[in-house]
């Protein structure tokens, strides 16, 4: 197999895992344009081995190849503070841990469900004839559609813009870079702590839908609770994509296995670094189309010509970042 031109070197291809992501930039790995940076070197073997003859591009390539150098080890709890970085880093991590439900979580939780199921039970009173049950089947299916979509666009925003310290999106921005260097604790948190900090935010739109749902057409008050409470619910699907299918309840790997919910198959694709695929997490249907049509590039660039601020993405991780074990797990 030949070996692709790295501005005028080459690169070893004795390892078949070893790819260069120059498709994001939708440039040429020749190129020496500053979007060069986000050709992320993603296998150990290419160290050392892409020798560029432009020097204004070698730091970049030495940059790019310190993501192969990312290392998993167990969490020890001296780690857990060494590797958090500050709160105003792009890689902030929310330091709390708490894991179990409290009264607090179970109102914000059940009481929005219990909004949402009061919106959606108004829709479905309101059927008068056979047209109206397909309007309202086909906005159930839509909200499903959609609501995959929608996590997508929101988790690929936080995972790659701002920081700890972002007003009203600090603390999932820290939440989900927490994830991303220990992704076992998910599965650990119970229901309602894991689902209340999605709900909170949900209960004042979900009021205000309930509130107009009387003047609303059956049709619009099924799609906008379906819509509300499966992204809401994203988060216990998410959770579920990180368990093994012997701690789940067997419908929900029935569902998983028919694709109707994100799979671990599906989602242990995103956790690999730089995160920059499979953002979906209700079905994940979207993320093949997304990720091959260059959805997410895409608004990467329009946000920078807009901005000037680059992705997370598009740059390894801090130096001292490591993503960490289950405590326990053997080496």
């Amino acid at each position: 197999m030949a070996a692709p031109a790295c501005n005028g070197g080459t690169v070893s291809r004795s390892s078949l895992k070893a790819r260069i992501c120059c498709e994001r930039t939708a440039v040429p790995c020749t190129s020496t344009q500053p979007a060069f940076r986000k050709c992320v070197v993603l296998t150990a073997s290419l160290r050392d081995e892409c020798v560029a003859n432009n020097a204004a591009v070698a730091p970049l390539i030495r940059r790019s190849v310190a993501v192969a150098a990312l290392s998993v080890k167990p969490a020890e709890p001296q780690q857990l503070q060494q590797t958090r970085p500050s709160q105003n880093s792009k890689w902030a991590i929310d330091p709390s841990e708490n894991l179990k439900s409290t009264l607090e979580h179970q109102l914000w939780t059940f009481g929005a469900i219990a909004v949402l199921g009061a919106t959606f039970l108004q829709g479905v009173t309101s059927l008068s004839a056979a047209g109206d049950f397909t309007s309202m089947a086909s906005a159930v299916g839509l909200a499903y559609l959609l609501s995959d979509l929608g996590t997508g666009v929101y988790h690929w925003s936080v995972d790659n813009y701002g920081s700890g310290s972002t007003p009203l999106f600090g603390r999932q921005i820290a939440a989900f870079q927490g994830h991303h260097q220990r992704p076992w604790t998910i599965t650990e948190r119970e229901f309602c702590n894991n689902v209340h900090q999605v709900f909170k935010p949900a209960m004042l739109p979900a009021v205000l839908f309930l509130l107009a749902s009387p003047w609303a057409a059956p049709s619009f008050n099924t799609f906008m609770s379906t819509f509300i409470f499966l992204v809401c619910m994203s988060q216990q699907f998410h959770a579920w994509s990180h368990m093994k299918k012997s701690a789940l309840p067997p419908l929900v790997v029935a569902l998983q296995d028919a694709g109707i919910l994100i799979s671990r198959k599906m989602h242990g694709a995103h956790h690999r670094a730089p995160f920059e695929c499979n953002y979906c997490i209700v079905s994940g249907l979207w993320n093949p189309l997304l990720d091959r049509s260059g959805f997410f590039p895409a608004l990467e660039r329009v946000v920078l010509a807009q901005t000037g601020v680059e992705p997370r993405s598009w740059h390894p991780p801090e130096h001292d970042w490591k993503e960490l074990e289950r405590p326990g797990t053997k080496a």
